[in-house]
């Protein structure tokens, strides 16, 4: 699973260019502070509120890969040098609802192989002291705990997403020339 951290990340927005457009939200890169910072995505609604020059605040979800080529950064709200907080609301709900329903594809996967597993060491493991409908009920019962926990695994990191939204200022404050270390050079 992707590794990422809530970061907050303040400064001079010195530059901005718009890298890839998708249906909502574009990839950028910024220079803040001096420091180009690239694979940045936002949705419009943000990066239209962006002025050059201006003391900006970025609250961003930023991969934390080994493989740095891969690494990108989500926007998930801005404070300006107003102090006015601009967070696009739908995308609160939107990853939530993307997260939970991954969670149930993953929790029926695992489900699925768990029982194909299960079936096999329960059959290896009772073949003598248990009945066949006895195994098969067993075998049930334990895919039916692995389905529930990975299912639980990625509801879990729904609803934490959820929280960690809420609650903006405790996100981790670092600073641009630290945040670009987790992008590759090609990209800078």
């Amino acid at each position: 699973m992707t590794k990422f951290d809530y970061l907050k990340i303040s400064g001079c927005l010195e530059e901005i260019r718009v890298f890839e457009h998708f249906s909502d939200v574009v990839q950028v890169i910024m220079r803040v502070d001096g420091v180009v910072i690239p694979n940045f995505r936002m949705p419009l609604a943000i990066y239209e509120e962006l002025e050059k020059g201006s003391r900006v605040e970025f609250f961003a979800l930023v991969q934390n890969s080994k493989n740095k080529i891969k690494n990108i950064a989500f926007v998930y709200a801005i404070r300006n040098a107003k102090g006015k907080l601009l967070v696009v609301p739908s995308m609160r709900y939107k990853v939530q609802i993307n997260i939970l329903i991954t969670a149930a594809i993953m929790a029926a996967i695992a489900f699925v192989v768990g029982f194909m597993a299960m079936a096999y060491v329960v059959d290896h493991l009772f073949s003598g002291s248990m009945s066949i409908s006895g195994q098969g009920t067993l075998a049930l019962w334990l895919a039916s705990f692995i389905g529930l926990g990975v299912g639980a695994y990625f509801a879990g990191t729904g609803v934490y997403l959820f929280y960690k939204t809420t609650v903006l200022d405790t996100w981790q404050s670092v600073a641009p020339a630290t945040v670009v270390e987790r992008f590759s050079k090609l990209h800078r």
